[in-house]
């Protein structure tokens, strides 16, 4: 039964890389940065509806159902990006799809996460063959020049989580056959202050891998070592989720966030100022401790210290603001950066960035409740 939910975990972050990837497919397209950066916000924008719609559906249906369908529908929609060329067209087609494979993570995690306390399963470890999964199809598109097969890859990912959500038990939703109304009152106020927190230092990590392929190739490198440092950034997230429990528990939410930040800042930084390609991809081995450790920091804050009654909602404002608000000041405001000053520039900028609000929020944010 557990292996259901590593083959899920496996599944759902596949085709997260090609919606990484595709910036450089719209670079060779002729788009400019700043185009690149609008199109690539638009599963951010979109998220910020779609989220909350997906998560109140399966929350009163049977989850598999609803990822079944999500994931199939996503298969054959995103061929629609394939076949046009105009911008304006691609940028509509681009939020169609987006209203469906945006929600495809947070229905996945919020049934792994309840079997995983369910069934006494670590889901930090389940979770870790997702970065697998994400590291092996980036290595592969670091290689892939035909856009066709750019596109079946991404297809048949989607189908695989179609096909894996159906081998995983039945998992209702929370709240089926109960009407529960959302307030902000609802949760707590440092939960709110770690969504904001989330927003502006998980930009620089939007910023940092939609732009990889761009910064390379402004630098004379070949594409593929930008495939190679988003892969080896994911698979710096697989030590952590062997030992994730014990790190949260042992440092604490607020320690995770701060560290989290700091260690983003030195990362782009490095990046901006590193001239050998070899080193630059070994310097995203940093994210050993950056987004994966904010993202598990919150995600154990939800699952832990937010009622089941309410758990949806903070779910859905997790995921809108780590894929959605995040991306979007991230994709957007930083291609504006990279299309002003040079996308290599963009990276200093998000370092300086990353540190200043990680020594902020550890100088100001003082609930015991995330000690």
């Amino acid at each position: 039964m557990i292996w259901s939910f590593w083959l899920l975990e496996f599944s759902i972050y596949l085709p997260m890389a090609f919606f990484t990837f595709i910036g450089n497919y719209f670079n060779q397209l002729g788009f400019s940065d700043l185009q690149n950066g609008i199109l690539g916000s638009t599963a951010a924008i979109i998220i910020l509806v779609s989220n909350p719609f997906w998560m109140r559906v399966s929350d009163k249906r049977v989850k598999n159902s609803v990822l079944t369908f999500i994931s199939f529908t996503t298969a054959f929609s995103i061929w629609l990006i394939y076949l046009f060329r105009n911008f304006w067209a691609i940028f509509l087609i681009s939020f169609l799809a987006g209203f469906l494979w945006t929600s495809i993570i947070p229905i996945a995690e919020s049934m792994a996460s309840y079997n995983a306390n369910k069934f006494g399963f670590s889901f930090g470890k389940a979770r870790m063959m997702g970065s697998l999964g994400y590291a092996l199809v980036m290595l592969i598109f670091g290689y892939t020049t035909d856009h066709f097969f750019f596109f079946l890859i991404g297809s048949l990912s989607f189908a695989f989580i179609g096909i894996s959500s159906l081998l995983v038990p039945k998992t209702q939703g929370y709240n089926i056959n109960q009407k529960v109304k959302f307030s902000l009152r609802s949760l707590p106020s440092q939960f709110y202050r770690m969504l904001i927190f989330e927003i502006l230092v998980l930009s620089s990590n939007a910023f940092g891998l939609y732009f990889m392929p761009v910064f390379m190739r402004s630098r004379g490198y070949p594409v593929s070592f930008a495939g190679i440092s988003i892969a080896v950034q994911a698979l710096a997230e697989i030590p952590f989720f062997f030992f994730a429990d014990r790190i949260v528990k042992k440092l604490g939410v607020k320690k995770m966030l701060v560290i989290g930040s700091v260690m983003f800042g030195i990362r782009w930084i490095l990046t901006f100022l590193i001239s050998n390609p070899v080193a630059i991809v070994a310097i995203q081995s940093f994210e050993f401790f950056n987004w994966v450790a904010i993202y598990y920091a919150v995600f154990y804050y939800v699952n832990s210290k937010i009622s089941p009654s309410h758990r949806s909602d903070a779910h859905a404002l997790f995921w809108m603001t780590t894929s959605g608000l995040s991306m979007i000041f991230g994709d957007v405001f930083g291609g504006w950066i990279s299309n002003t000053v040079g996308v290599a520039n963009g990276y200093l900028f998000f370092g300086i960035f990353s540190l200043a609000i990680g020594l902020i929020y550890a100088f100001f944010e003082r609930s015991p409740d995330l000690n």
